[in-house]
């Protein structure tokens, strides 16, 4: 112990940055927050010279005081005594900002002494005062009467109470008589103190415990090391517990991400930060493994949770003994965000390249594939498993060479210009044109290649259709003019014949006009049918709709075959017309109709130029779906398998003398009167060419009879 008087008394400063107030003792200086101090007195004058202006100073600082008086001083006496330094007394003790009551009433109102339930009820009392809007709570209580063997318990509770002060907000004077102890128990009262006020020859001297000085080295020793802590992880949150768990030191960082305020979280316990925690929150290896780190989830003072990452660590002196806990909280919130953004992007990512329609191929700097999607397993005719850590040359057809890829093949001269197309080699081992396109990333340092491939199958056959269809459209006009000559011959022919038949009349001179006219009169009207064909074929390849109305198909027939009659090359074919189907009316372009009818047959007795027999069948009949169908069978030398897939080909032709345009035309023709034109092999021998028309279902008209 080391004495000094009261004048030579310094300031005392706390441990956690404790707010200094009077403390109402002359010549004391200014105590901190947390000051657990103690007295020795001998008369009752005594303890109230040093104790009435303690608590006169604290009422007038805004501090909840309590008086604990026992033998030899009442509680009558400590209030007149204090009386004379308040003179408003009572209306402080009406108003509960100082409370005097009797030892029995605070020490031992259960009977005897408990330390642990006394602590308690300090702790409540100043939770209470705080909400109440006391800056603190000051107090004080004379030892009682005791026997030897209460002491230890005495002690006990004194060090508990010592240990309250390092979170609270609390001034304690503990005053002790000289009648009741002896020189032993002054040293050990003394040690469980910060200092102790004795009167000497008259004066009040101090004696500083020589024990808290140590601890207050070490302890300013610990808070030096603990704001270079702070310092140096300004985004964690520090702090340090006593070794009952509760807290004694608070970082600013850890006010900023937990909320709470230094002096409103001191003193409470570490559960305060873990919503579901029933004890102090504090592992139960921490003692034994030294340091321990959890990820929890933790709470602020406004009660949101956030995800946080603690590493607790046990302090212990030179001694090997537990003064108290370090604990670091790092926020996690912008971590976990992260990590969840992280794997949201990856998701989506993953997401767009399974969804891509291109094959995507990932490749080390070595060619081995390291991952495939869905599409390139398709493509490839591979799963991922058979591909994954295979050399990329499996998908082509040729080792893959590509300037794009020049890292691969150091030892070799890449070719410069890199052509994008590639023959890509499926499971099968098939061959199919492809788009390549190649893009490098990284991952942990590692240089990676993304491989785009696109299968160009269906470019390659639609550009061949594309390609089809530009040549037909320059064969169109041709096909046009080759159409009209075609269907133009028979009624020139047939004008030609007129002509020179009203020629050899007017040479003979004896002919009557009726007879001229008759003549001339079929020539017109041959006219008249030929730039009909015009107009209707002119439509046909224009894609104009036919002029449809109701007909009967039977009477086209039979006028086609009037027409072709009277070519000298049909006198030697035999027509035979078996019009078996009941009901033949049709909605169609009787022009184009009679034209289609005319192609097949004049084809027909082509097909028989040179045959013994040359008969000509033309039939109908119905068939399902409301159809009419229509065939006409020769009897010539009939049709291969090889000619009759290409029949309806634009310029095939089995004629000497043909343009090939006269079937394509016709088929064409009676698609567009949503009918089908084909042919075959007639079982009894010859050539079979059919087509059928829809029935009309509407009657509401008579069929027309017009030529």
């Amino acid at each position: 112990m080391q004495a000094e008087t009261a004048t030579e008394f310094v300031t005392l400063r706390s441990r956690s940055e404790r707010l200094s107030r009077p403390s109402g003792i002359e010549g004391a200086g200014d105590l901190p927050w947390g000051t657990h101090f103690c007295q020795f007195y001998e008369t009752v004058d005594d303890l109230l010279d040093i104790v009435a202006p303690y608590f006169a100073a604290g009422l007038g600082a805004n501090e909840r005081c309590l008086w604990i008086a026992s033998p030899p001083l009442t509680v009558a006496a400590a209030k007149a005594r204090l009386s004379l330094l308040v003179p408003d007394l009572e209306a402080d003790l009406a108003g509960r900002r100082i409370d005097i009551v009797s030892c029995e009433e605070w020490y031992l109102r259960t009977g005897e002494m408990n330390g642990e339930q006394l602590l308690g009820d300090w702790r409540a009392f100043y939770d209470a005062a705080l909400r109440d809007g006391f800056d603190g709570l000051r107090a004080n209580g004379n030892a009682f009467e005791h026997d030897a063997g209460d002491w230890p318990l005495i002690m006990a509770y004194e060090k508990g109470l010592g240990a309250l002060h390092d979170s609270h907000r609390m001034l304690t004077l503990c005053s002790y008589s000289l009648r009741m102890i002896g020189a032993a128990e002054i040293v050990e009262v003394i040690a469980r103190h910060e200092f102790a006020l004795i009167r000497r020859g008259g004066r009040w001297e101090t004696i500083k415990s020589l024990d808290y000085e140590r601890a207050r080295k070490a302890l300013r020793q610990s808070e030096e090391h603990f704001h270079l802590l702070a310092q140096g992880a300004p985004d964690s949150a520090i702090l340090t517990l006593d070794p009952q768990g509760r807290i004694v030191a608070w970082s600013a960082a850890a006010a900023r991400i937990t909320g709470w305020l230094h002096d409103e979280i001191l003193g409470r316990r570490l559960s305060i930060l873990h919503p579901d925690a029933q004890d102090d929150a504090l592992p139960d290896s921490v003692s034994e493994h030294g340091i321990v780190k959890r990820q929890d989830a933790l709470r602020r003072r406004d009660g949101s949770v956030f995800p946080a990452e603690e590493r607790i660590a046990a302090l212990r002196d030179d001694a090997d003994n537990l003064y108290g806990y370090a604990v670091m909280i790092t926020d996690l919130s912008e971590k976990s965000r992260a990590e969840q953004e992280r794997r949201t992007g990856e998701a989506r990512l993953r997401a767009i390249v399974e969804g891509a329609v291109d094959a995507i191929v990932i490749i080390d700097e070595k060619g081995v594939i390291q991952a495939l999607n869905s599409a390139a397993t398709r493509l490839f005719g591979r799963a991922a498993g058979e591909a994954i850590g295979l050399s990329v040359d499996i998908l082509f057809s040729e080792p893959l060479r590509d300037a794009r890829l020049a890292p691969l093949h150091a030892d070799e001269t890449a070719p410069a210009d890199a052509d994008p197309e590639r023959l890509g080699r499926r499971k099968d081992g098939s061959a199919f044109p492809l788009e390549l396109s190649i893009s490098e990333t990284a991952e942990d340092g590692d240089r990676l290649f993304v491989l785009f491939l696109r299968d160009l199958t269906d470019r390659r056959r639609a550009e061949a259709q594309m390609s089809k269809l530009r040549a037909d459209r320059l064969d169109l006009m041709a096909q046009m003019a080759a159409s009209v000559a075609h269907e133009i011959n028979q009624p020139l022919s047939a004008i030609a014949t007129y002509l020179s038949a009203a020629r050899r009349v007017l040479r003979r001179g004896a002919a009557e006009p009726t007879d001229l006219e008759a003549i001339l009169d079929s020539a017109v009207a041959q006219v008249t049918r030929a730039a009909q064909i015009i107009s209707h074929l002119r439509g046909f390849v224009t894609r104009a709709e036919p002029d449809k109305t109701m007909q009967r198909l039977h009477d086209i027939i039979r006028d086609a075959c009037a027409f072709t009659d009277m070519a000298r090359s049909n006198v030697k074919v035999v027509t035979t017309l078996d019009l078996e189907a009941a009901d033949d009316c049709v909605i169609v372009d009787r022009i184009q109709i009679r034209q289609v009818l005319v192609n097949l047959k004049r084809n027909a007795i082509e097909a028989m130029h040179g045959a013994e027999k040359r008969e000509l069948l033309i039939s109908t009949r119905l068939i399902e779906g409301g159809m009419i169908r229509t065939d006409i069978v020769d009897s010539g030398a009939g049709l291969s398998e090889d000619v009759v897939n290409v029949l309806f080909e634009p310029f095939i032709t089995t004629k000497t003398h043909g343009l090939g345009v006269g079937l394509p035309v016709s088929r064409a023709i009676v698609e567009a009167h949503y009918g089908t034109l084909w042919a075959e092999q007639n079982p009894g021998g010859g050539a079979r060419l059919s087509f059928t028309l829809p029935l009309a279902d509407d009657r509401l008209e008579e069929p027309s009879d017009g030529a």
